[in-house]
């Protein structure tokens, strides 16, 4: 079970989402997706909605280059989905394949241990060059996480199986449970409203000692 196709990440039609060319070994990075959704995208979706997503996928690969073929939509049926997946998804999900994969295509594990894989035109980088390869496109996940996480949390209501309840207060009719404001109270969290700051928001709150600070 998994969201992205090997094909996708390797070319996805719209751009090249993962740094490698469309010639790409598919079988190279094939093994590592339920991994990296597992890891990444799944915690980010919620389980609910990456498994609608799964199941009302389309199950060809999709195509948005005309030139590479007729057009194929990953979600044909659902345009909400489509969105997330084109202007988002996408890029997110291919990402953390090509971020999980990297070791592995960069070393070569046998029964003798663990050697770099080197070419007859070219020097492996080594561990170093993947350390940072995957610091660079871990900070271009993090920035693409937030806006996927917000733009879900703004678009809610299109995407009803996603559990809301780990977006922002935005006030205590919608998530008073977050907030703790108490009934009717529109106090917005960052925001100075009639009652003043939610005294008992999460944004006023210290984890680490559970101490609410007003």
């Amino acid at each position: 079970m998994q969201l992205i196709k090997p094909q996708e990440v390797v070319n996805s039609g719209i751009y090249r989402a993962a740094p490698v060319n469309a010639r790409f070994d598919i079988n190279q990075i094939a093994p590592h997706i339920e991994s990296a959704e597992e890891r990444h995208v799944i915690p980010l979706l919620t389980n609910s909605l990456y498994l609608d997503m799964v199941a009302n996928q389309n199950p060809l690969v999709s195509n948005y280059n005309p030139d590479a073929g007729p057009l194929v939509d990953k979600f044909p049926n659902d345009p909400n989905y489509e969105t997330l997946w084109t202007y988002y998804l996408l890029r997110f999900n291919s990402y953390a394949v090509w971020y999980e994969a990297l070791p592995f295509i960069t070393m070569n594990i046998t029964s003798k241990g663990i050697f770099s894989n080197d070419s007859e035109f070219a020097t492996n980088g080594g561990l170093q060059a993947v350390k940072f390869m995957q610091d660079t496109m871990m900070q271009r996940m993090e920035n693409l996480k937030d806006i996927i996480f917000h733009y879900l949390c703004k678009e809610k209501a299109n995407y009803t199986e996603f559990n809301s309840k780990k977006c922002p207060c935005n006030s205590c009719g919608d998530c008073e449970d977050e907030c703790g404001c108490g009934s009717g109270h529109w106090c917005n969290c960052g925001s100075y409203g009639m009652y003043g700051f939610c005294r008992t928001c999460k944004q006023y709150k210290n984890n680490s000692t559970n101490i609410i600070f007003y």
